[in-house]
């Protein structure tokens, strides 16, 4: 995987260029793509968002919902949330949903 810094601007004022960071991912063995977006919050909290799109349906999403202490800059996953498309879906789910695209994302790079 080589990620790949991606310049996105919001139209949300409270966060700011330090507080939005996304990259762009490929996986070089089976073709997937996915983009990160992480946005900070005042409180120390911050959620990750992972979107696995590129033109393959359905749009699979996963959201780390992270927290630091005070004064650190360690941050822990409090929890996931897995979409499919814009349905939460369990994680187990999920994980089939990516497992059979990247399986068709491989036999097409193969081919």
């Amino acid at each position: 995987m080589i990620p790949t810094d991606v310049d996105v601007e919001t139209d949300d004022p409270a966060l700011s260029a330090t507080e939005h960071e996304s990259r762009f991912f490929t996986c070089h063995v089976c073709g997937d793509n996915w983009l990160s977006v992480k946005e900070v919050y005042s409180e120390g909290d911050s959620q990750i968002t992972f979107i696995h799109q590129m033109g393959m349906e359905p749009v699979l999403k996963r959201v780390a919902h992270l927290h630091s202490e005070v004064g650190r800059r360690d941050e822990t996953v409090d929890h996931w949330e897995y979409y499919m498309d814009d349905e939460m879906i369990a994680e187990e789910l999920w994980q089939e949903k990516l497992e059979s695209r990247r399986s068709v994302l491989k036999s097409i790079c193969s081919n």
